[in-house]
């Protein structure tokens, strides 16, 4: 039953999601405790038009100050790594942070699909790497 939310978008409450390449990655804002509560205190349909997600994961000049951050705490980066991956990457860091605050090492949780996707759009690259766990 559960592969079947990549066969169809009726687990999609908000409107704004689309299959994904895993059953894990097909995941509703509505489904997410903590980010549902932060789209009922403003009355949304969709994180995407919280204006907490805009700020924190779609405004370039608040993820290029979190990468300077990123860079200080991770160490060096490539030159030559894409700088939308990078801001891609870093959004997704920022989402995580607003809705979980502080989850620790190696602990990581599944994005819901439809920030994913704007944030994809928002820092675009021919490739797109899907969750990944941690590794112990």
């Amino acid at each position: 039953m559960q592969d079947s939310r990549m066969d169809n978008l009726a687990w999609c409450d908000c409107n704004h999601c689309t299959a994904m390449p895993t059953v894990d990655e097909c995941l509703c804002c509505k489904e997410v405790g903590p980010v549902a509560e932060k789209m009922e205190d403003e009355d949304l349909d969709c994180i995407t038009d919280h204006e907490g997600f805009t700020g924190n994961c779609l405004n370039r000049h608040v993820i290029e100050v979190s990468l300077y951050d990123f860079v200080e705490r991770q160490g060096p980066i490539d030159d030559n790594e894409p700088i939308h991956e990078l801001y891609r990457y870093v959004a997704y860091i920022r989402f995580s942070r607003w809705i979980w605050h502080i989850l620790g090492k190696k602990r990581r949780k599944v994005i819901p699909t439809c920030a994913v996707l704007k944030i994809r759009e928002a820092f675009p690259s021919e490739d797109f790497t899907g969750f990944k766990y941690a590794r112990p």
